[in-house]
Order: structure tokens, then sequence, then C-alpha cells
């Protein structure tokens, strides 16, 4: 059994996807160390920097917090509308919304329930509706927080405020929240164990130059200075409110105690279609942006890993890399079941010897096992454990729509259409 050839550059190509994220993995881990954890033996703190802004009682806190409000844009949301008023319930006296030109009855159910918003004479999409938001709300309010109908603040009011505190005092432009997804059904679980590794592992070893997400706090002055430059695209809109942000000398940090729950997908036609969209959004505000990145003059190894190293080399030039090495993993997985099965149909050759996938299975799964513990909280981590066995077929399977989300930028370059249309802005190129 497995009398094939063996070939060590087809075994590094396959295991391309692993050593990518093995490396990324080790640097985060160290960067996120080397920016909040001291030599001595101390609690992680749950922020990507020190904050360093004094000790204050709850007493103080509320007497010295400026006002904020929390930013919310809605497009034909009559079917989730009451969910949307239960979960900002705790939040209602600084929530204010803008109806984005629905043709239901959103408006007319919103002015009933009481709540603060604000019609919208055209469907302007969420960048472009939060921008005319922010023109309306009163000029005491320092502080913004934007967060999406299908999403629940679960974090207390009272920490929530603590937080926000901290946040004015620090002066920084932005915070990046912890994001995790509500469990419903083994996909969104996968989904969940994605996103706590993507902002406790990930987010939090960007220091103060971190990467908003679609929910996310912001400086308000700061907020209003990236619609000055904003595309308003729905692309990777957070993605080019940092680099906007950092391009000012702005900072941008992320804080774990702030903690967001929303909707993840259920289906894998909708997943593969918000991961086109993400993929699209990437290296269309890559492209934008590049000079930016490059000249940007920020001290320190951090910025230049994130941007110019992960996302430049890792996510976009080794893209073509990763697409080859799909078939090898198939091929060789394909055979090694062909082998175990003795039905001797896929032949035996270096390019389809079973040793690439089940390499990379195991030492996939392994790297995940061994991060879990860092980036999970102790009562989720068994929670999680029956989706490692899966979670390698996840990240290469994320391979196909990210070429997909790529060849639609190129396409829409070059011929102006796309050759697949996602469900972020399916009426336009």
């Amino acid at each position: 059994m497995f009398n094939t050839g063996f070939s060590f550059s087809l075994y590094v190509l396959g295991s391309l996807a692993f050593f990518l994220d093995f490396i990324d993995i080790m640097v985060r881990l160290y960067l996120r160390r080397g920016q909040t954890l001291p030599l001595t033996r101390v609690q992680v703190p749950p922020t990507s920097v020190p904050l360093n802004v004094g000790e204050f009682t709850p007493y103080e806190v509320r007497f010295h917090l400026r006002p904020y409000a929390i930013l919310v844009s809605v497009h034909n949301a009559a079917a989730e509308l009451d969910r949307f008023l239960k979960f900002i319930e705790p939040f209602r006296e600084h929530v204010w919304v803008i109806d984005d030109a629905s043709d239901d009855d959103t408006w007319a159910r919103l002015c009933r329930a009481g709540v603060k918003c604000v019609q919208g004479g055209r469907n302007r999409h969420k960048p472009g509706a939060i921008r005319t938001l922010l023109t309306t709300l009163p000029p005491e309010i320092a502080t913004v927080i934007v967060i999406d109908p299908d999403s629940r603040i679960i974090t207390g009011l009272a920490e929530v405020e603590h937080v926000l505190f901290e946040f004015q005092r620090s002066e920084m432009a932005a915070l990046c929240p912890r994001i995790t997804i509500r469990p419903d059904g083994w996909l969104t679980r996968i989904q969940r164990l994605e996103y706590w590794l993507a902002f406790s592992l990930g987010r939090k070893s960007l220091a103060d130059c971190s990467i908003t997400s679609g929910i996310a706090v912001y400086r308000r002055d700061a907020l209003q200075q990236v619609f000055e430059r904003h595309s308003l695209s729905v692309y990777a809109e957070d993605l080019e409110n940092a680099l906007i942000l950092l391009s000012k000398n702005e900072r941008v940090y992320y804080d774990g105690r702030l903690v967001v729950e929303t909707d993840g997908m259920r289906e894998l036609r909708r997943l593969f279609s918000q991961r086109v969209g993400w993929h699209f959004g990437l290296i269309k505000v890559y492209v934008e942006h590049w000079r930016t990145i490059v000249r940007n003059t920020r001290p320190g190894f951090v910025f230049r890993y994130q941007f110019l190293v992960y996302m430049g080399l890792f996510v976009l030039m080794l893209h073509p890399l990763k697409l080859l090495s799909l078939p090898l993993v198939i091929l060789s997985a394909l055979n090694g079941l062909d082998s175990l099965a003795g039905q001797n149909l896929v032949p035996d050759t270096a390019l389809t010897n079973p040793v690439y996938f089940g390499a990379l299975y195991v030492k996939y799964s392994l790297l995940i096992l061994f991060v879990i513990p860092l980036a999970v909280g102790k009562k989720d981590r068994l929670a999680v454990l029956p989706v490692v066995p899966f979670y390698v077929f996840y990240a290469l399977g994320q391979i196909v729509p990210a070429t997909v989300g790529y060849a639609n930028w190129f396409a829409v370059r070059i011929w102006g259409r796309r050759v697949y249309r996602d469900h972020y802005q399916p009426a336009q190129p």
C-alpha cells in the first residue's frame, strides 16, 4: 500500500497553506506577547496595547464619560426588526438608526418603536448611510459605535461604558472589539473558531495599528475624516477605514472586553458568496492604497508584517501557489482513500502520493489544537474541539472563493463585469 513516488517539492507545495499559517501564528504569538505581556507572570491584558489611562472608580467613569452614540444602518429589515429592537434594548437611549431607503415598513415600525431614527432618501449602502447619519448627530457626541442590525453587544452596559471611557482618554482613533459568531449549526461553529483566532490572536497582535471590523468604535472626528477619503464601497470597508486612519498617523487598537455577537453564514452558498466579496474587497482596497502602505513611516515591525508580509505576500502574491496546491492535496487524499479501499482506481504517481494530504491533515490539526488554548476562553474550549477534525477542510476550502473574488476584481478591471455575482452589491459590477 502507498507504493508511490515521493517529491519533496510537491510535499512543500501541498503543505503551503500549513507552512504559511504556521509562520503567521508563530509571529503573531510573538508580537502579542511582546505588545501586551511583560516578562513577568501576570494576567494577559485584554487590549493590544497598554492603555495607562489611570485608575477611576465606577462613579468617576460615569461622571467623566463623554456622550456616545451607537449607529446602525438598516435596509428592508422588517422581518428581523423585532430581534434587532430586543438586541439594542440595554443601550436604547444611545442608539441612532438610519433607514437606508427601505421599501417595506421598516421606517414606520422604527418610528412606532420610539427609536431615534433618520430616513435616507436613497439607498447608499452602509458606509454612505453611516456618513449621512453621522452628520445628524448632536454636536456633543464624541464617540460612535458602528454595529450591524444582526449584531448584539453581549458585554454589560457598565463594562461597555468603562471601555469607552478608557478609549476616550487614550485619544486613539478607533477600537476593534472582539467579534464572535452566534452558534447555529456546524458551519457557524467552525466560523466561530475562525473568528476567535482572527480577533484574539490576529487583531490582538497588531498593537496600535490594528484593523477595525464592520463593528467598531470610533472617535467621531476621526470617522468624519475617514469619510472625506473613503470610497463608500461596502467591500472591505473596515480595511479601508483602518488604512485611511493609519495613513494619517492615527492609532487603532483591539479591546477584547467589548464583545459583540453576530450571525454567521448557515449555508455554504451564502458563506461562499460572503468570502468572494471579502477577497474582492481585499484586493480592491489593497491595490487602491498600496502606495500609502509602502510609504507609511510608522516605526516598528508590526505594520510592515501585517500589511506587506502577511497581506501583500502571504495572502495575495502567494495565492497562485495555494491554488496550485489544492488539486495536489485533493489527488493525494483521493489516492489515500483509494488505497485504503483496495480499489486501485487512482494511479500511484509522485503527484498522487497520499503522504501529502496525510501530513497536511495531521500538522494542521495539531496546529489548531495548539493554538486553541491561546485564543479561546477556558469555558469555550470543549465546545470547539468537535470542529477541529474538519477545520483543515474549511481552511483549504477558502482558497476557492478567494480565487473567485480575485478573478472578479481582474474581470471588472479588464471587461467591466464580474465572473460571479456576490451578495454585497449584486446590481453593480
